[in-house]
């Protein structure tokens, strides 16, 4: 890893080792140019015990042969690799028996200590385990060194700019000096998209500099680098990010320093949005999907604090959905960067899939229309009006998990195809619990969500509390929800297994319940086909394999079932219209991965012999 602005030069140890190596090269001074004569004695002064015999072992020269002198000085590298000697001076004397080759060494010092200076972030854990074992001990060059190397690559497996810059041994200390690239300044820099100049921006600088964990006088993190620069581009509004460290003036080999200039490209932040769709939920009693239409007024850099404002209108052939949201991203002051969603929301929306026709009935209408009749007059499509305004709370808690907290204020009404508040269905049964047009809502929730960085597994769970109320319009209950998916890759194709579960405690009208079935649970019955209930546990598995990009192929299957609780609901809609409360379909489709989500396009069959498409957008679950 190339490291700007950090001191460049061998380690000590190495400088010593290749100084006490040119000794070697100085053979001819001893009269050895042309030296081949017959060994008659070989032997090592300055040194005895141990690293004498080791030092004896590691010599190939050996009396009563003849050698030349690229042995002698192969021997004397062969005495510098073990590391243990600062200095070897080979000598030869004519004696009566032959030449005697006498290696003069000189041992290295005793590790007594280690000093090390400049060592702002290397944990001290780390050098003790460097330097295990030396201490007390005849300084190896070799152990020494490869000490060095373990605490330069603590430095670049962490993207840490620093590396050992010069060893001295002072009486038998041995004195490390570390060299570490601190940050001097961190700056913030706009430029214009294709021409790179600098220009003023929108957003404030101290929105964009708080996501920087970089700060003046840290060693520089090329890992730390990188986080920011994704902690800054998931803002959401710049086109480009990147970091630029440049030498400063005060760079210098005992401090080396750098400064660091972040450039931002910003995008497009607002404006007003129009489109379509298709919705699972159709107007013909949720047998087939149904179009809707959006306007959307967007602004995702309020006042250049990167709070979002987001004002929506939908329209379907049943549904009419109003919305305004507000998101702070990151609550002003808070350390945790908390983020908070203020939302107003009035909708309409068919009940079609929890307290539609029956299928008996939808039959019968439709041979009434064959026979030139207009179908049975009681037969009353219902509206679930909904009016709330809540507010929500997100945190996230460690890598991959997010936890979230809120409330929300809600009164619901149930109206026919006039608009006429009704508190009962076309079968007499309740439409809502209170017995009244209105129930009243206000519930308390807490939620966690995990979503790891490679992206192949999603947990949802979640927690509400309606707590009772002044009067007998306001509900009373508790819910809780899970929801799960994972991706297993199988050679080019992904199997992806999801589930979802939930259960409700206490005042249960028919608009809470959990429906069943449909494009985004079990596919093959139309929306709400399987049951109506009080619990529900839907599972998929799903096989993808790639065709031509970006479009996929999958074949699936689907079950649900309320776990028998559809009688506990109020005024048993699933019993009422003959849903069999479990069920299965299988079947296969395509997928096109497009920016607002995967739009999907299935052929699924149910274990009643009935089959249908389905149309939708986003993942199954």
């Amino acid at each position: 890893m190339a490291q700007d602005g950090a001191p460049q030069g061998q380690p000590g140890p190495l400088r010593w080792l290749r100084q006490a190596r040119s000794a070697a090269e100085n053979l001819a001074s001893d009269g050895l140019r042309s030296f081949h004569h017959a060994v008659g004695e070989v032997d090592i002064q300055g040194v005895d015990g141990a690293l004498k015999e080791a030092a004896e072992a590691a010599l190939a020269t050996r009396p009563n042969f003849a050698y030349t002198q690229r042995d002698i000085r192969n021997d004397v590298e062969r005495l510098f690799e073990m590391g243990y000697f600062s200095s070897c001076q080979p000598k030869a004397e004519d004696t009566r028996d032959g030449v005697r080759i006498t290696f003069v060494v000189q041992p290295n010092p005793e590790i007594k200590g280690i000093v090390v200076s400049g060592a702002n972030a290397l944990p001290v854990k780390v050098l003790q385990d460097a330097f295990a074992g030396q201490y007390g001990r005849t300084l190896n060059f070799t152990d020494f060194s490869r000490a060095i190397q373990v605490i330069n690559r603590w430095y670049e497996n962490r993207g840490l700019f620093g590396q050992v810059a010069d060893v001295e041994m002072v009486r038998g200390v041995a004195e490390l000096r570390i060299a570490e690239v601190a940050v001097g300044k961190v700056g913030l820099r706009f430029l214009k998209a294709g021409s790179g100049e600098p220009v003023r921006g929108r957003t404030r600088p101290e929105i964009i500099m708080r996501h920087v964990t970089t700060k003046p006088g840290q060693i520089y993190s090329l890992q730390q680098a990188r986080r920011d620069i994704d902690s800054v581009y998931s803002m959401g509004l710049y086109d480009d990010v990147s970091m630029v460290p440049t030498t400063t003036e005060a760079n210098g080999p005992g401090a080396p320093q750098v400064d660091l200039t972040l450039n931002v490209v910003e995008r497009r932040s607002g404006g007003l949005t129009a489109g379509g769709g298709i919705s699972a939920s159709g107007g013909d009693g949720g047998g087939n999907p149904g179009f809707i239409g959006n306007l959307a007024y967007s602004q995702r850099n309020l006042m250049g604090l990167n709070q979002k404002l987001t004002a929506s209108v939908e329209l379907g052939q049943s549904d009419v959905l109003c919305r305004l949201n507000h998101t702070d991203p990151w609550v002003w002051g808070d350390p945790h960067r908390t983020s908070r969603t203020v939302t107003l929301q009035n909708t309409r929306t068919s009940a079609a899939a929890l307290l539609g026709r029956s299928r008996a009935d939808l039959e019968d209408a439709a041979q009434e229309r064959q026979r030139g009749g207009g179908g049975a007059p009681h037969h009353r499509d219902l509206i679930i009006a909904r009016a709330l305004c809540g507010v929500e709370w997100s945190r996230p808690i460690r890598e991959g998990w997010t936890a979230g907290a809120g409330a929300t204020l809600s009164r619901v009404r149930c109206l026919d195809d006039a608009g006429v508040p009704c508190t009962r269905d076309q079968y007499m049964a309740p439409v809502t619990f209170s017995g009244t047009e209105t129930d009243l809502q206000a519930v308390f929730k807490a939620q966690v969500a995990f979503s790891p960085v490679e992206g192949d597994a999603q947990l949802l769970a979640s927690a509400e509390y309606a707590p009772p109320g002044p009067s007998e319009a306001w509900l009373n209950f508790w819910r809780m929800r899970v929801r799960g998916e994972r991706q297993l890759p199988i050679g080019p194709c992904t199997l992806v297994l999801a589930g979802k579960g939930g259960t409700i405690k206490g005042d249960l009208p028919p608009y809470e319940a959990f429906p069943i079935g449909g494009t985004n649970s079990v596919r093959g019955y139309e929306e709400g086909g399987v049951g109506t209930g009080r619990q529900c546990l839907v599972g998929s598995a799903e096989l993808r394999w790639p065709l031509l990009a970006p479009v996929a192929g999958c074949a699936f299957i689907d079950g649900g079932t309320d776990l028998g609780t559809g009688e506990s609901v109020s005024g048993d809609p699933a019993g009422t219209r003959g849903k069999p409360g479990m069920g299965y379909g299988f079947g296969a489709g395509l997928r096109l991965d497009s920016p607002v989500g995967p739009l999907r396009l299935e052929y699924a069959f149910n274990d009643r012999g009935q089959s249908r498409f389905h149309f939708g957008v986003g993942s199954q679950m």
